[in-house]
């Protein structure tokens, strides 16, 4: 009777153990259900479930093998003999333990296998707790995953929890409102509900402090700032990171691995790479010492990545390679892909093109047969990156274009916009400048498809409620400043009347600064606007000219073959205009009539522009003309329109009106419109000029010269002094010369 009574007490006392532990006693993430109440003989798993997650498995099989045959009631459980024979609640316990044991191992779908068949066979002999402790343990591995098919079945399955929690039928401890609360809330946060999100982690927070000598305070911290990371509040988040640092009661916590890992994602968001590769450095050697080498991989990966962006190369590759050494011993085919192509990236960036060819061919490869299209589809660009810089520029449109049919597949705007920018820059190098313009279209149009794209992906930013939130953790302390300032009133009252004082003392100070600095800006945008204006004609001098020249270039710039395209038919026509009949004006005359006289023309030249033209003063006795023109104009009407000008211009002194002009056409060059800058420009013009000097001199009449290269005439030509060089190709007939007069009056020596 007395052996009796000892194993109906051993008995109640187990399953009183059980219940009292039911939904944990710590919190999110990794080690929410460390505190399952399993058979001595399964202790080891536990301590192993992070470390060498698939020996837990072996463990929990062979125990089940062994006990398969001996599975009794609790409360057949009343002899000392069969005190170690499980019960249903045993088995539910063990195989809660085997899924949790899957999901260490980033197995979610074979661990939510296992407690889907726990939850289809709704024994009477299992307790109401303990299934709905596998509901929870499988919403929280849902929420775990990256699909959002997996979150919505995981609020589907939490949902289950809360009615029986409605209907009365379920009352959890404070240990279990934790977790069903942040459970709940990462489900939420997933679902991009960030304030639904929030408010569960809070009540969470409130839990948290009703289990004192538990880890979930830590926890709850660490989850508000991953709620504010995922909005990318990095400053809030990190506050609330080092907040679960300092309440981390155990720091052999696997809490402390995972806030380490997320407080070197947030410092490598602002940055701050000292401070994200010394909180990586932590996570690595947390879980180097804890044995768990899946995890212990993330953590090299991530240190590898943040050392490639800050260029230390052989750093980041000793990383990936003891990276691929633990990921080899899984044999994870994706992850051992993904390393072998960041691999080749690496390579591609230190510029050794040979390794990152084996590298990216390699995970090109493996991709396609392991069908992750994604990667494949970079793969592919990569490679061809590296065709690029090798100047394969067939190699790289064969594999543009197969990343061209798999980015359709996709039918993702980001890779679009890679994709063809790559295919324009290699159309442009394979002359298909008709291809490479449609690409770089596609890229523009794509370009600005990704980025709405990004901006609905970013969380809405409100910055009052940011800025709510952080006066709301200072709350204290101004409260206590509430209390001091009340005693500091009278002598706060007398501060107040000499700041008014110093205020209109500063207000008048600034009236009259204010009204200086208005003088003198008045006086800045005179100088400025004499800096740009020639004192006697008030055209727009050189100064103004160094303005606008990008005007044209940049109308330049989308354009490679500007003789074939039927996009762009007008180019710039630039003539410059000898006054020739202003220096002998200067020997007859006066300095102010000359000046006068000077005066009138620049108002009166001012009146003939069209909107298609510009007039510059390059010096005392030399104007340029721009002017928009049909590509294949004819310079005698360009020349004759600005003769008839000065003709007509009309004023009290009767002379010869004398000029000379020279011409040419910008691009100098049409099949490289960017080739001859505006200055190499203005010396071939000049050179023209000096032609058309020598024809005026020679003829005794007003004379014209416009230089144009050949259609054919390469660049390189024009390397060196361009007024020597521009002269020779004259001489070989690269530059056509064309004037008012015989040309060969002119000696070009």
């Amino acid at each position: 009777m007395a052996a009796f009574l000892v194993d109906i007490k051993h008995m109640i006392l187990r399953f009183f153990y059980a219940l009292a532990f039911i939904l944990f006693s710590t919190t999110a993430a990794a080690s929410l259900f460390n505190q399952l109440i399993l058979p001595n003989e399964l202790k080891r798993s536990q301590v192993v479930q992070y470390s060498q997650p698939y020996q837990c498995i072996q463990i929990i099989d062979e125990y089940l093998q062994i006990q398969k045959k001996d599975v009794i009631s609790a409360v057949s459980r009343v002899s000392q003999i069969r005190e170690k024979s499980v019960t249903p609640s045993d088995l539910v316990l063990i195989k809660q333990q085997k899924a949790l044991c899957y999901f260490y191992a980033n197995n979610i779908d074979q661990a939510v296998v296992i407690l889907d068949k726990m939850l289809v066979n709704k024994t009477h002999n299992v307790p109401l707790h303990l299934r709905q402790q596998s509901l929870l343990i499988k919403s929280h591995i849902l929420a775990q995953s990256t699909t959002l098919a997996n979150f919505q079945l995981a609020q589907e399955t939490i949902e289950q929890v809360l009615s029986s929690i409605a209907d009365n039928t379920y009352n959890p401890t404070a240990n279990g409102y934790f977790a069903l609360k942040i459970i709940a809330g990462e489900i939420a946060l997933n679902l991009n509900n960030y304030e639904e999100s929030m408010a569960l982690f809070r009540e969470a927070q409130t839990f948290a402090a009703k289990t004192p000598l538990t880890n979930n305070a830590a926890w709850a911290a660490y989850a508000i700032g991953y709620n504010y990371q995922q909005q990318n509040k990095l400053t809030l988040a990190i506050n609330f990171y080092n907040k679960a640092l300092q309440k981390l009661l155990d720091n052999n916590d696997i809490l402390n691995g995972l806030l380490t890992k997320k407080m070197s994602q947030a410092y490598i968001a602002q940055d701050n790479f000292k401070l994200a590769i010394n909180f990586a450095n932590q996570s690595a050697q947390y879980y180097q010492n804890l044995g768990n080498k899946l995890q212990l991989s993330d953590s090299l990966l991530a240190l590898a990545s943040m050392h490639r962006k800050i260029k230390e190369y052989n750093l980041s590759l000793v990383y990936y390679f003891n990276a691929l050494d633990l990921l080899k011993i899984f044999d994870d085919k994706n992850r051992l892909n993904a390393v072998y192509f960041e691999v080749g990236k690496t390579y591609l960036q230190m510029g050794n093109f040979s390794l990152a060819e084996q590298y990216l061919s390699n995970a090109e490869q493996l991709f396609y047969t392991n069908g992750q299209r994604t990667l494949l589809l970079e793969s592919l660009v990569h490679l061809a990156n590296l065709a690029i810089q090798q100047q394969h520029y067939d190699t790289a449109l064969t594999r543009l274009n197969k990343a061209l049919v798999i980015a359709r597949k996709l039918n993702n705007s980001k890779q679009f916009e890679t994709v063809y920018l790559y295919l324009a820059t290699a159309y442009e190098e394979t002359d298909q400048y008709a291809k490479a313009l449609d690409s770089y279209k596609q890229f523009v149009r794509y370009n600005k498809l990704s980025n709405f794209d990004a901006k609905k992906a970013l969380p809405v930013s409100n910055q009052h409620k940011e800025n709510n939130e952080i006066k709301s953790q200072k709350i204290d302390q101004l409260q206590k400043q509430v209390t001091k300032l009340k005693q500091a009133k009278h002598n706060l009252m007398i501060n107040v009347f000499l700041l008014a004082a110093i205020m209109l003392i500063i207000l008048y100070f600034y009236y009259v600064n204010n009204q200086k600095m208005k003088s003198q800006r008045r006086d800045v945008e005179q100088l400025e606007n004499n800096y740009n204006i020639h004192p006697n004609t008030g055209l727009n001098n050189i100064n103004s000219l160094k303005q606008y020249i990008p005007t044209p270039l940049q109308e330049a710039r989308f354009y490679s073959d500007w003789e074939y395209t039927d996009k762009q038919n007008s180019v710039h026509s630039c003539a410059i205009i000898s006054l020739d009949f202003l220096q002998p004006l200067r020997q007859k005359h006066s300095l102010s009539l000359v000046n006068k006289i000077e005066t009138e023309l620049g108002a009166y030249l001012l009146q003939q522009l069209h909107d298609s033209e510009r007039l510059f003063q390059l010096n005392d006795t030399q104007l340029l003309l721009v002017r928009k023109v049909n590509k294949n104009y004819d310079p005698a009407i360009i020349a004759n329109y600005i003769l008839d000008w000065f003709e007509q211009f009309d004023c009290q002194l009767n002379f010869n009106k004398d000029i000379s002009i020279g011409m040419v056409s910008h691009p100098f060059l049409f099949k490289y419109p960017t080739a001859i800058d505006s200055k190499k420009l203005l010396n071939i013009a000049t050179l023209a000029l000096s032609g058309a000097t020598q024809l005026s001199r020679k003829n005794k009449q007003n004379s014209w010269v416009q230089l144009s290269a050949l259609t054919y005439t390469q660049p390189a030509f024009f390397h060196g002094d361009i007024w020597n060089r521009s002269k020779q190709a004259i001489e070989k007939g690269l530059v056509k010369v064309i004037s008012s007069t015989d040309k060969n009056d002119i000696n070009w020596l």
